[in-house]
């Protein structure tokens, strides 16, 4: 009877060490398993989260739709430029608004408007890890510098110390319309004179401004000499604009407004501009681009070079 007692506490032995060592690896594979459940859940809470806020922001106008003018009356944010009879055009990015957003977020502004900076942490899951960069569609730089809380006072969103992040982007267009352009522009004997066509539609003088935007690309010292003159003939003593001293990009028409110069004001319909490029010593064959740009009503001449078509990217992370 002892041995046969010996034997089965030794079976049973065996039996529970089994038990337990089956119910060990059980708890660990539930919570390796609600562990992943969980992060599931969070890595899907911040992907709506992304998602959400990147179609508010491009589809939406914001409530009330005029938030930028005043920071205080902000209770959704919504960055999509309006049509003529007030409805949001998707995918159309307002600079303006995108320019109000990102001074919003400095920090005395931020600190200042709470019920503000409640609107727009709102959108983002009540957090202020997020994100929010205008990047060029085609090589992926940053064409303004990133918007999130604070930017002014701190060097970094801090998203490169999260443990997750999500990342979205949107195309968008940008409502900064070129409406003629010409590249490569040389002095190579002759003064090179060419004229330039462009259309203003109906209204257009009191929804849009109008900008010559010029641009070369070697050293100051090396830089041919470019005159222009808007609705009249070149007079190579008397320009509109002689670049340089003036510094581009030059107003033909703001904020509904000619200003001086030029002396030939817009009209609606078919306007055109003179282009003179003259070289200087051996900056006779350094080229020059000059572009017609017209962007919504009274926006920052800061935005004039952007692309007509960029991509909106909102960062969240945890």
């Amino acid at each position: 009877m002892n041995e046969r007692g010996q034997v089965f506490t030794l079976d049973m032995f065996f039996a529970l060490a089994l038990t337990a060592l089956i119910v060990s690896y059980s708890g660990l594979a539930l919570e390796q398993a609600r562990r992943q459940a969980e992060s599931y859940a969070l890595r899907y809470s911040l992907e709506r989260t992304a998602n959400d806020a990147a179609d508010v922001l491009v589809k939406t106008a914001g409530d009330p739709q005029n938030w930028s003018q005043n920071f205080e009356t902000l209770e959704t944010l919504g960055l999509a430029e309006n049509d003529s009879a007030g409805n949001p055009i998707p995918n159309s990015l307002s600079v303006g608004k995108f320019e109000n957003l990102r001074q919003l977020c400095a920090s005395a502004n931020w600190d200042a408007n709470p019920d503000a900076a409640q609107a727009v942490r709102a959108l983002f899951g009540d957090s202020e890890n997020f994100e929010i960069r205008l990047i060029d569609e085609n090589t992926g730089e940053n064409l303004w510098p990133p918007i999130y809380p604070r930017w002014d006072v701190k060097a970094t969103s801090g998203v490169e110390n999260s443990l997750e992040v999500v990342i979205v982007k949107r195309l968008i267009s940008t409502q900064v319309e070129v409406e003629n352009k010409i590249e490569n522009i040389r002095h190579i004997k002759q003064p090179e004179l060419l004229q330039m066509y462009f259309t203003v539609g109906t209204n257009e003088l009191n929804t849009r401004d109008w900008y010559i935007v010029v641009k070369r690309y070697l050293a100051p010292l090396s830089q041919p000499v470019v005159w222009i003159t808007v609705n009249r003939d070149m007079d190579t003593g008397n320009p509109d604009w002689k670049f340089p001293p003036d510094d581009p990009p030059f107003k033909m028409w703001w904020h509904g407004n000619p200003q001086d110069p030029p002396s030939n004001d817009l009209q609606e319909g078919q306007n055109y501009i003179w282009v003179r490029v003259a070289g200087r010593g051996k900056s006779k064959g350094n080229p020059v681009d000059v572009s017609i740009v017209s962007m919504p009503f009274c926006s920052s001449s800061r935005f004039v070079e952007l692309p007509p078509v960029a991509t909106l990217e909102v960062r969240v992370w945890r």
